[in-house]
Parts: structure tokens; C-alpha cells; sequence
């Protein structure tokens, strides 16, 4: 291969990996179900300021307090919008007791603002008060600056319009039903299944280039994968919090059970193939501890990891998984009796422990299927 097209290979690369970078950047927060929570939120705050705005004085004075409460009452779900309402008012109200005692006290506000965000951080270590936590202080700092002058009046001011804006917010929550998160968390751990096959594909493309390879990004994928599986993991809580006391779920059912497994076992997997990144890592560069890898054992390794991602996207499409999972079982069993036969090096041991774990833990899952298409045979 010449120099322009080693170039142009790796430009291409690079292209499809940053694309791929950005797409997984924007794939979470471009759905139908975020853009209606941003058009809740955008009607919440404009209602809950027109409403602010009526009230009498002194209490319209602090309209802005309002929108701030809507936009925090407009959660994901309507369980988490109620949740969420609920500790943001005990927390602020415990920050408000703290800024109006100190405020009595009648002391400088160098010594006040300071001794608020003090408590106010110290109490926020509750956990009990869940989102209202880091408002014990902002409360009691506000109070002690902002309402010092007339704190009777800020003080209720405040409690008033924020718990106006959080009606607010928690009624167009009511109202808009949220939409159930139930496709868009399967959508995601489908994706990150797809994901996981193209690294698998990518390791295996290391060990086909010239060895030893110049190219180090996969090491910087192999460490990114485990924030993909955080990401699959909350989105598929947020669809069980979706559903809960949604009328929408009256008339479909959603069993977060085999999201969860799926996601623990693409969790497990990029552990493994974080293992196997490593110890390449090892055998070309020496770090972080030197690893042999014998030379005629690169192209089995190569196959198993191929293998491995067609075995991933079998268990995807759910689209000939026999005989995906025989082939990787075959191929794997070839790359552990190359390591038998090479005096059992420590690194190529890990990279077969990687491959033959990986291997044992999707019959784990995929048992059932794999059961069902041997019974069809």
C-alpha cells in the first residue's frame, strides 16, 4: 500500500470516528421525547412569570422567582417532577430559616453570607433532601444578601413564587403526559450493541495492519465505552421512571429486566475488551507492563475478535445467532490452544481469558435463544 493511500485511510477514519463522536454526542438529546420536555419547560416559565406577575405587592416584586421554579418542576417524568418538587421546597425552606435567622441576628453580611453558605453546604449533605440539597445554601445565601433590607417580605416573596413556578411546572407536566421512554432506552442499548461489534471489528483491524501498528485511538475508545453503558444504563431507569404513574402505561407494558441484563452484559464485555486494548497496548509499546504476543498467533486473534462482533450483532438482530456463536466458540478455542502451545505468556493469557469470558457470559444471556434455535433444528 502506498503512502497516499495510508493517508487517505487514515483521514477516512478519522472522519468516521469523529462523526461517529458527535452523532453519540447528539443521539441522546435529539429525540421527541427530550424536544417535548424543552417545549414543556418553555411553556411552564412563560406561564408560571405571566402568573407571578399578578400577584399583589410586595409579593410580584420577586416574579422572577417563578420561572425558576417552573423550569426546575419540569422533569422527565411525572414521578420525578413531583420527587423533585417536593425536596426542592424543603430544601429551600430550611435555607430560607437559616438566611432569616442570621438576619435577626443583625450582624454584617460579611459574617452572615458566609456562615449561610456554611450551614447551608454542611445540611446539604442529607441525602434525604435528593434535588433540594444544593438549595439549602442558595436560599440562605439569597436571603442574607438579597433580602436583608426586608426579609419578611423576600422571604415570602420567595417561598410564594418558587412554589408557584413549581405548580406550575408540575401541572404541565400533568398535562403534557411524558411520553414513555420505553423504545428510546431499547433504541440505545441496541445502538451501544452495535457500538460494542464495531469495537470488537476495530481491535481485530489492529491485529491485520502492519504489526506493530502506529495507531493508538482504539486505546482512547477501549476508555470511553464504560461512559456509553453509564449513558444506556440511566436511560433505561428513566424509562421505568417513565412509566410510573403515567396513564400511558395503562395500555403498554414495559419489563426493564432484560435492558437491565443487556446492559450488564455489554458492561462485562467492554470490561473484557478493555483487558485485551491493554495488553496490545503492552505487547507493542511495552506499558504499561511489556507483553508477548506470538506472531503467528496475531491472525487467530484477529478472527476471534471478528468473531466476537458478529456474535454481538447476531445477538442484536437476533438474525443467524447459532452459527455466529459456533464460530466465535471455534475461534476462540483456536486462539487458546495457540496459547497452550507458547509456554502460556501472562498477556496472551489475559487476552484469552478476555475472549473465553466474553464468551461464557453472552451463552449466559443468550441461553433461552440459543436453546430455542437448537430445538428448531
Amino acid at each position: 500500500m502506498s503512502q497516499t493511500e495510508e493517508r487517505d485511510g487514515e483521514r477516512e477514519r478519522t472522519l468516521t470516528r469523529g462523526t461517529r463522536r458527535v452523532w453519540n454526542l447528539l443521539r441522546p438529546i435529539l429525540t421527541r421525547y427530550r424536544l417535548l420536555l424543552a417545549l414543556k419547560a418553555a411553556i411552564g416559565v412563560t406561564a408560571a412569570w405571566l402568573l407571578g406577575r399578578l400577584l399583589p405587592a410586595p409579593i410580584e416584586d420577586y416574579a422572577y422567582y417563578a420561572p425558576l421554579g417552573a423550569l426546575l418542576g419540569v422533569a422527565p417524568t411525572v414521578v420525578s417532577s413531583i420527587r423533585t418538587s417536593a425536596e426542592l421546597i424543603s430544601g429551600i425552606a430550611i435555607g430560607l430559616v437559616i438566611g432569616w435567622s442570621l438576619v435577626a441576628l443583625e450582624w454584617p453580611w460579611y459574617a452572615r453570607a458566609p456562615i449561610a453558605a456554611g450551614l447551608g453546604v454542611i445540611i446539604g449533605g442529607i441525602r434525604r433532601l435528593g434535588e433540594g440539597r444544593v438549595y439549602v445554601a442558595i436560599a440562605g445565601v439569597f436571603v442574607v444578601i438579597l433580602g436583608a433590607g426586608d426579609p419578611e417580605s423576600y422571604v415570602l416573596g420567595y417561598v410564594v413564587q418558587f412554589g408557584i413556578g413549581l405548580a406550575v411546572g408540575t401541572f404541565v407536566n400533568l398535562v403534557f403526559v411524558p411520553p414513555l421512554a420505553y423504545g428510546y432506552a431499547r433504541a440505545r442499548v441496541a445502538d451501544l450493541k452495535g457500538d460494542f461489534a464495531e469495537a470488537a471489528d476495530g481491535l481485530a483491524s489492529v491485529l491485520q495492519a502492519e504489526w506493530p501498528p502506529d495507531r493508538a485511538d482504539w486505546l482512547d475508545d477501549s476508555r470511553r465505552r464504560q461512559r456509553f453503558v453509564d449513558e444506556a444504563e440511566a436511560m433505561v431507569q428513566e424509562a421505568r421512571e417513565s412509566g410510573r404513574a403515567n396513564p400511558r402505561a395503562m395500555w403498554r407494558r414495559y419489563d426493564a429486566s432484560d435492558d437491565d441484563a443487556d446492559v450488564g452484559v455489554l458492561r462485562y464485555i467492554g470490561l473484557r475488551l478493555a483487558d485485551i486494548s491493554d495488553a496490545l497496548g503492552g505487547a507493542i509499546w511495552q506499558e504499561p507492563v511489556a507483553v508477548e504476543i506470538p506472531a503467528d498467533a496475531l491472525d487467530s486473534l484477529s478472527r476471534a475478535l471478528s468473531a466476537l462482533a458478529e456474535y454481538i450483532r447476531a445477538w442484536n438482530t437476533g438474525v443467524e445467532l447459532d452459527t455466529a456463536r459456533e464460530e466465535y466458540a471455534a475461534a476462540v478455542e483456536e486462539v487458546a490452544e495457540l496459547f497452550e502451545q507458547n509456554s502460556g505468556q501472562s498477556g496472551f493469557g489475559t487476552i484469552v481469558f478476555a475472549l473465553r469470558a466474553a464468551l461464557g457470559r453472552l451463552d449466559e444471556r443468550l441461553a433461552d435463544r440459543l436453546g430455542a434455535a437448537e430445538a428448531e433444528r
